[in-house]
């Protein structure tokens, strides 16, 4: 299978996973979630388990990053890709499940696979990843006492009162019961791997962020709040065209969504440029902080310079609470600059977070159609989503060019 390159420097998804930066987590699902899932599937697991087994390695890799014993130059997706495949081989072995043979591993990956985590650890982690879930289940009550007991085993006791020894004995029967563990004897304890995922802050901050865009998946990835309801009724309907994506069958090469899409991309020369005629059509000039005109400035300069990956670093800079005001701006040029790369997935996903939908009007169904039609150009399959969204552009744009090329895509995508 093909193997994506990382929009950032290596050093930039360690540093932000021994940060625990929800920002870098979001870039990993972003860019990795999907080969990765494919890579499980391709080892014998499912489509979903790809996915389940994508967010545990996230979770261990982060642990391994903080503890010190990542290896040094391993590029981060044949990490990730690897851990989660090792993680589902043994959840096999630990089910008694028949274990597929081992998938074979290129040549630069054979070193990797030589420094992940032993077996106990995988297993371990699993457990750990359990444990957390399944707190989040238990009542407010018995969520309290489990939590005091293992703070207080963490050595992080709150004071003499924190444990209400008649209650702590009924919320651990509980708490064994959603583990389906009740086999085992804990006395008035908890065992490590369900000590460490409930008071590591690390592992807390981890495994939120992993929540934070799962829940997102699942809602399939649309804002609910706007005040352009009709545009945001319209992008819901143009977000069911994802629905099936999964699949990934390759036919003979048909080289028509190549050639629809290199005659049709045509990104603005400037994100200065393009942003300034985009707010001169505002009665009232937007206020942005500094920081957000220093960071598309800088942004623009690589950015005509073709040095898009440069450009998308800063970009993705903007991505922070600080500059929420400016996310929208920067997720819809993250997008364009997602396309440059050749990353069409990257494109559909900052598209996706844009809350502003008003404001980038038709722009958004057209990007998103080239984004598909790159789709089409790479995975024939794909061909009949791309001639769909572009059926969306068209139906959304006003634009008498863009109108032509629509109507001309469609009609080179029907051969």
């Amino acid at each position: 299978m093909n193997q994506p390159s990382a929009i950032f420097p290596n050093e930039t998804y360690l540093n932000g996973l021994r940060d625990a930066d929800a920002t870098v987590v979001d870039a990993l699902y972003n860019e990795f979630r999907q080969p990765v899932a494919r890579a499980v599937e391709f080892a014998g697991g499912s489509y979903a388990d790809g996915g389940t087994f994508f967010r545990v390695a996230i979770i261990q890799t982060a642990q391994v990053v903080q503890s010190g014993q990542y290896p040094e130059n391993t590029p981060i997706f044949f990490y990730l890709k690897n851990l989660a495949i090792a993680q589902y081989r043994n959840w096999l072995k630990e089910k008694g499940q028949e274990i597929p043979a081992a998938p074979i591993p290129g040549e630069e990956e054979i070193p990797v696979i030589h420094v992940l985590p032993a077996e106990e650890s995988l297993r371990q982690m699993r457990q750990q990843i359990r444990a957390k879930r399944q707190f989040s289940r238990l009542s407010l009550e018995d969520q309290k006492q489990i939590l005091s007991l293992a703070n207080s085993i963490a050595g992080k006791e709150y004071g003499p009162t924190a444990i209400d020894n008649q209650l702590i004995e009924g919320s651990l029967a509980h708490y064994k019961k959603l583990l389906e563990d009740q086999g085992s004897d804990w006395g008035n304890t908890l065992p490590d791997w369900i000590v460490t995922p409930l008071t590591d802050q690390h592992f807390h901050l981890t495994w939120s962020a992993c929540e934070a865009v799962e829940r997102r998946l699942a809602s399939s990835q649309v804002p609910t709040s706007g005040p352009n309801k009709a545009v945001l009724y319209a992008f819901i309907a143009f977000t069911l065209l994802t629905i099936g994506y999964a699949a990934f069958v390759w036919f003979s090469r048909d080289q028509s969504p190549a050639e629809v899409y290199d005659h049709n991309f045509q990104p603005p020369a400037s994100i200065l440029e393009d942003l300034a005629t985009r707010y001169s059509k505002d009665s009232i000039a937007p206020t942005r902080p500094e920081a957000c005109n220093q960071a598309f400035k800088e942004a623009d300069v690589y950015y005509k310079k073709r040095d898009y990956r440069e450009s998308a670093a800063i970009l993705a800079s903007v991505l922070e609470d600080s500059l929420s005001v400016c996310q929208s701006d920067a997720l819809f040029y993250l997008g364009i600059v997602g396309l440059q790369l050749d990353r069409p997935e990257l494109t559909l996903e900052c598209i996706s977070k844009i809350e502003d939908l008003e404001r980038f009007g038709e722009d958004i169904y057209w990007y998103m159609a080239l984004a598909y039609v790159k789709i089409a150009a790479d995975d024939p399959s794909e061909k009949d989503i791309a001639r769909r969204a572009v059926e969306r552009a068209l139906s959304n744009t006003e634009i008498p060019e863009r109108r032509t090329q629509a109507e001309k895509m469609l009609e080179d995508l029907s051969e």
